[in-house]
């Protein structure tokens, strides 16, 4: 059985993450999201698959939250073989310019976007010491790449994502040892709430390409930097 934690499970590429996973035969997803209650796509799904999916809130800033998901996913599973960290925002007003950012705007996207991630890692990293092959999976952006910034604006996305990218180096590193690969994916233009309704990609076929990246991921990807169709995306 592979058992699988995706944060951000209540809409777009999270919810299209778990949609598909569960499809798959001998899975355990735990679907985390901050309000399950209202959550109601998701339900659906778990409905669906109720000896698949298990919904838990997680708030991944608060690390009390983290810490009781830990305590609810433990009580179910003895190790974890996939986490996703999937769970994001992207202000949109006042636009990151500048001129109009604040110091607030910019630390509250860092804090979901890059601290929030390693929190998490750190607090499920018995159970995924104890997962097989276990792979971690930051879902960044191609906005994070230093190379490619060649405009301004998006102050608080933009650093928050090349920061993200940083944390997936400092854990391939320190999680190598224990066997567990993490890479930096970025799903691509998506048409989701935080992408664009004219974005290049619908939230299924990002997903599923991704899964086959995930899926196929060796020991030799840890610590890359991937598009969602297997290219690697400069630093």
């Amino acid at each position: 059985m592979q058992r699988i934690l995706i944060t951000g499970t209540n809409r777009g590429i999270g919810l299209e993450m778990v949609r598909q996973l569960a499809q798959r035969a001998d899975t355990h997803i735990f679907a985390a999201c901050r309000k399950p209650n209202e959550a109601d796509d998701l339900n659906a799904i778990a409905a669906q698959y109720p000896d698949r999916v298990t919904v838990i809130a997680l708030e991944t800033t608060d690390q009390n939250s983290i810490n009781s998901a830990v305590e609810k996913v433990a009580a179910q599973v003895d190790g974890l073989d996939l986490l996703i960290n999937n769970a994001a925002v992207n202000p949109s007003r006042p636009k990151q310019l500048f001129g109009e950012m604040t110091a607030e705007m910019m630390l509250s996207t860092l804090h979901v976007n890059a601290v929030a991630p390693l929190m998490v890692v750190q607090a499920f990293a018995t159970l995924l010491k104890a997962g097989t092959q276990a792979k971690i999976i930051n879902i960044s952006s191609g906005l994070g790449s230093m190379t490619r910034k060649l405009t301004g604006g998006l102050y608080g996305y933009s650093p928050s994502k090349a920061a993200l990218n940083m944390v997936t180096r400092g854990l391939a590193a320190d999680l190598k040892p224990f066997g567990i690969t993490t890479i930096s994916l970025h799903p691509g233009w998506v048409q989701t709430d935080m992408g664009s309704p004219e974005a290049d990609l619908t939230p299924s076929q990002s997903v599923e390409a991704m899964l086959k990246i995930v899926d196929g991921l060796t020991e030799n990807d840890n610590g890359t930097y991937l598009r969602w169709d297997g290219q690697p995306l400069p630093w």
